[in-house]
């Protein structure tokens, strides 16, 4: 599995460099279209009053995975960036690497200290290190909803957009039943099916004993979802995107293909921006009798990078400000369709909220429930479980294997990641402490 030995070995670079970064400041981010252009004019009004000497140097990286892999190279080789827009799932390795700075350490150095307040306490808790210190700056935050066509489901006698799986399983069908041909379009992405529909439903992805993590998902209420989802599939009621004319999930929905869509509330711009009266946007489905609790945010973070100048990290710390602006906020969510990261900036929002959207939807469902949070799923390469995830299920749902050892195989697989993620860091700690001693 080459990509698998790829990000194991870039990964393991991370902690190598000692040596200080040339000026001017960086910050790489990992957006193009429209997320892309609305962070490049994040940065010409954070620049423009400002003297070209003392100012941030913006550049995109491509993807998620580039920009993660061009950071490690960039670092090992003492060029890299002084701040950088890093995935949600890389998190674990981020705050292990021992290649950052906590983000609420140099903004408190530099007199611009985060009140209690600031962020969504989701956010807050899912990027703060083992001592609740902020290691990283929330930024294009996301997480995973219902869309659905009103009209659609009307003509198939729903009358409301499922709030239960048991529901959402009769509304497939009945859809199907009033000549609808893509009941629900669906990517299949783990980061919904299992983590997201995991932490609504209240179950854990993985727990931690004996100071390690280990994934459990092969039974319960992921096991459950994944043999009703074989089965709708079977029926023709889930369509696969590629098997769409657009061949993406949002375009189907949003050209009225597909009567129902399960994605992030990134996806908002693009499925209202046609037939906005016909749209609904609604909760994650639960199964009946069981207590909903909160989503999960997803997206991604600013890092502040070691080996940088006090000039370079004031100036980033004075970005990271302005970036936290209410208006900026509001510009950024009204572009991209992610979610203010910022307590203030979400009540504004909010507030000024005629109607439901996927962004007044995606800051209900992160709220704690009966103050019980959803536990962040921190472990270590979740991206490569995801990957484990996708090609077992691909199997199970070809018929080649069942969805019980699907999720055994992947279970199986995805700990024994976890294991080597463990005895990497442990000989990391090791070493340092190794060279710390005199």
């Amino acid at each position: 599995m080459p990509s698998i030995r790829k990000m194991l070995s870039a990964l393991a670079l991370l902690p190598l460099a000692t040596h200080a970064f040339a000026a001017p400041a960086e910050f790489w981010y990992s957006h193009s279209g429209a997320a892309g252009s609305a962070i490049a004019d994040l940065c010409r009004s954070f620049n423009s009053q400002r003297e070209e000497s003392d100012r941030l140097h913006c550049v995109s990286q491509g993807s998620y995975e580039q920009t993660l892999q061009k950071t490690v190279a960039a670092y090992r080789a003492g060029i890299g960036p002084a701040l950088v827009e890093i995935y949600d799932v890389a998190t674990p390795d981020m705050l292990l690497g021992g290649a950052t700075r906590p983000v609420e350490a140099i903004m408190a150095d530099h007199h611009r200290a985060y009140p209690d307040d600031t962020f969504l306490p989701a956010l807050r808790r899912y990027y703060a290190d083992d001592h609740g210190t902020l290691a990283a700056q929330p930024f294009a935050a996301s997480t995973a909803v219902l869309y659905t066509h009103r009209n659609a489901l009307a003509a198939a006698g729903i009358s409301a957009p499922p709030a239960t799986w048991e529901a959402f399983a009769d509304a497939l069908r009945a859809l199907k039943k009033s000549g609808q041909k893509c009941p629900v379009v669906s990517a299949f992405a783990p980061w919904i099916w299992l983590e997201q529909a995991s932490a609504a439903q209240g179950t854990d992805v993985a727990i931690r004993s004996a100071g390690s993590d280990r994934y459990q998902f092969d039974k319960g209420a992921h096991l459950r979802l994944m043999k009703d989802l074989a089965q709708w599939t079977r029926e023709g009621l889930v369509v696969h995107e590629d098997s769409t004319r657009s061949g993406q999930q949002a375009l189907a929905f949003a050209t009225d293909d597909c009567a129902m869509l399960i994605d992030s509330t990134g996806a908002w711009n693009v499925v209202h921006s046609t037939l906005r009266s016909d749209i609904q946007v609604t909760a994650l489905p639960i199964y009946a009798g069981t207590q909903r609790r909160a989503n999960v945010p997803g997206g991604s973070s600013l890092w502040v990078m070691r080996g940088h100048s006090v000039r370079d990290y004031r100036l980033v710390s004075e970005f990271l400000a302005f970036v936290l602006q209410p208006d900026n906020q509001l510009m950024f969510s009204a572009r991209t369709g992610y979610l203010p990261v910022t307590q203030a900036g979400a009540a504004r929002l909010q507030s000024a909220a005629s109607e439901p959207s996927a962004i007044t939807v995606g800051l209900t469902v992160l709220n704690d429930i009966d103050g019980q949070p959803s536990a962040p799923l921190r472990c270590g390469f979740i991206t490569l479980m995801r990957l484990i995830w996708s090609q077992e299920m691909e199997n199970a749902f070809a018929g080649r294997q069942s969805i019980d050892l699907a999720l055994r195989q992947t279970t199986l697989r995805a700990n024994e990641l976890l294991g080597l993620f463990q005895q990497m860091h442990q000989a990391q700690a090791s070493n340092e402490s190794n060279e710390a001693t005199p």
